[in-house]
């Protein structure tokens, strides 16, 4: 698949030149596209290469090549496609989405670009194995388990579900939930906390008569029904996925559609599947043959696939040095915007596309706030809170919460730091965060971890503060920030119990949630001052372009908004995933003076 052809006038030219190319793969600095866009290259031809050059001459040539390939490239739903020079997926989830419902439709996978874009993929797969070829690439991409929900999500709602789990076998059970848990979690007991009980009712409709349904036809008791029911209760919140309490939770639901009385239902129907109209040279293959075009062969790497799935592995695409005419790399921004996969597959105007591409279907619809056009946003520095958050034991806090997590609270704090410095409601970026449905319960309450303590300089001795309904709130010395709220009549863990009390006449005019935003917006501002010199205000408002897709969330900014204040305190870099917003966070400053 990856060759290089050289032709020169003796041997120890050919020699000199693959060497040279060789060192200029390495070197060569390749276009970094918001969104983790991914590019594949058919053919790279670089002229003549002199033997007298450099490496860094010959990877001067290949960037350029690179860059003027790129612009030309269509999307690989584009009926332009297989004929191309390059193609594009938006993200590093969309070839597995895409595979997965060509298969399901019965559409061919003989274009040039699929063997690259899914490693692993051979002519003559059986068609089960390269579904489960696809769960398994998904699982092995950056977000990991978030990327199987998203697929998930993606093929139900495109009516493609059923042929994926179809093909799952009862032995890939134990290898998608130790891919996702390293273990098999055995049943909960009978009585769980409140906040460790999963109802069916979590799972949104349709895709609870769906996992009815394949219940039914596993058992409640297969490993297969439990790694569903756990994909279910984390569609409409993906952040879930990092949650300890889960794997109780899809116990839970699965005992509670067993006791349901709609447990013997019918099976569910699912929805039509809107089938593209095939290119007259390239004939469709029916969806209950099975297999791949090609000869019908099963494929033994497919096979192991799910086996080998680990959520903490990651593909990579690597640029050796005898791969010239087929290269995989991240394409540049573009500026023309594109919809997501949900909302249609057609290429648009302007960048390649042909008439006659695949059209928007009523079921076409996002899952996921996505965009490929870089929108401007005045908080692009929202997102340098991310990495303080971190540091802050913001993870922790949440596994310890798990009552809170459910109810987005990350989302509801960058939301409320954003409303609070003045963000329009309709920027961007606060679309993106997903929005808070319901106000907190009270009471809520909650104790902030340690690293969090530290992080804002609280010391001892700390004040306990006790209202005349019983609840108790433990502030830090200066009776300035909230450590910790406990519930009426129940007393704060160590070292809050030994705190100073003060007895209140009268309640405190916060409620918890207002106490735990509170706590954490005067710790970022605390520690943007001490880290970076420099206010809230200063770090939070600052013009970029928000890429978004259903794996990522960048923000590009100018080359002129580089801040050496931000650098020095480490708040611009890339935090990578991030389980409690469920997304890969990356920041960005091209050349380009305008960000885009």
């Amino acid at each position: 698949m990856r060759q290089v052809k050289l032709a020169a006038a003796s041997h120890a030219l050919v020699q000199r030149g693959a060497v040279l190319l060789e060192d200029a793969l390495r070197t060569a600095s390749l276009p970094d596209a918001p969104g983790g866009q991914v590019l594949l290259i058919r053919r790279l031809p670089l002229g003549t290469i002199h033997a007298d050059r450099s490496p860094a001459t010959l990877s001067l040539v290949v960037e350029q090549r690179v860059r003027e390939v790129a612009l030309l490239a269509v999307h690989a739903e584009s009926r332009s496609a297989a004929a191309a020079q390059a193609v594009y997926f938006r993200d590093e989830l969309e070839p597995f989405v895409l595979l997965a419902t060509r298969l399901a439709r019965g559409l061919p996978l003989d274009a040039w670009f699929w063997r690259l874009a899914v490693p692993g993929l051979l002519t003559g797969t059986s068609r089960d194995d390269a579904l489960r070829l696809a769960l398994a690439s998904a699982l092995r991409t950056g977000p990991g388990q978030a990327a199987a929900v998203t697929l998930v999500s993606e093929l139900h709602a495109l009516g493609a579900l059923a042929p994926l789990l179809g093909a799952l076998r009862w032995q890939d059970g134990p290898a998608l939930v130790r891919a996702w848990w390293g273990h098999l979690p055995s049943r909960p007991a009978p009585r769980l906390p409140l906040d460790d009980v999963g109802a069916a009712e979590q799972v949104p409709e349709p895709l609870r008569s769906t996992l009815a349904h394949w219940t039914r036809a596993w058992g409640p008791g297969d490993a297969r029904a439990l790694w569903l029911a756990a994909v279910a209760l984390c569609t409409r919140m993906p952040s879930r996925v990092a949650a300890p309490q889960l794997p109780a939770r899809a116990w839970r639901v699965l005992e509670a559609l067993q006791a349901s009385p709609s447990a013997h239902l019918p099976a569910p129907r699912e929805p039509p599947q809107p089938q593209a109209p095939p290119k007259p040279d390239a004939p469709t293959v029916p969806a209950d043959t099975g297999v791949v075009p090609g000869t019908a062969a099963s494929s033994p790497q497919s096979s192991r696939a799910l086996s080998d799935a680990r959520s903490s592995a990651k593909v990579t695409r690597s640029m050796d040095g005898t791969s010239a005419s087929l290269v995989s790399v991240t394409a540049a921004p573009r500026q023309t915007a594109r919809p997501a996969l949900a909302d249609t597959g057609e290429t648009p105007r302007g960048t390649g596309d042909a008439p006659g591409d695949i059209k928007p279907t009523p079921q076409d619809t996002p899952l996921f706030h996505a965009t490929e056009e870089a929108l401007p946003t005045v908080a692009g520095g929202l997102l340098f809170l991310v990495p303080m958050l971190n540091a802050l034991g913001l993870q922790d806090f949440l596994e310890g919460h798990p009552a809170l997590a459910d109810l987005g609270v990350p989302e509801r704090f960058l939301r409320h730091v954003a409303e609070r410095l003045g963000v329009p409601s309709t920027d961007p970026l606060l679309r993106v965060l997903q929005e808070a449905t319901a106000p907190l319960p009270e009471p809520s309450p909650f104790v902030l971890p340690v690293r969090f303590q530290a992080g804002v300089g609280a010391r001892a001795p700390f004040r306990l503060v006790r209202e005349p309904k019983g609840r108790r709130v433990a502030f830090d010395a200066r009776t300035r920030i909230p450590l910790a709220s406990a519930a009426h009549g129940e007393a704060l863990p160590s070292p809050f119990d030994r705190g100073l009390p003060t007895p209140l006449a009268h309640r405190l005019p916060w409620d918890d949630a207002t106490l735990l935003l509170r706590a954490t917006l005067l710790a970022v501002g605390g520690v943007t001052r001490r880290l970076a010199h420099m206010g809230l205000r200063a770090l939070v408002l600052r013009p970029g372009r928000l890429v978004t897709t259903r794996t990522h969330l960048d923000i590009v900014f100018a080359a002129s908004q580089v801040d050496i204040r931000i650098r020095r305190a480490g708040l611009d870099v890339n935090p990578g995933w991030v389980p409690w917003l469920a997304r890969v966070i990356q920041y960005h400053y091209p050349s380009d003076e305008t960000g885009a």
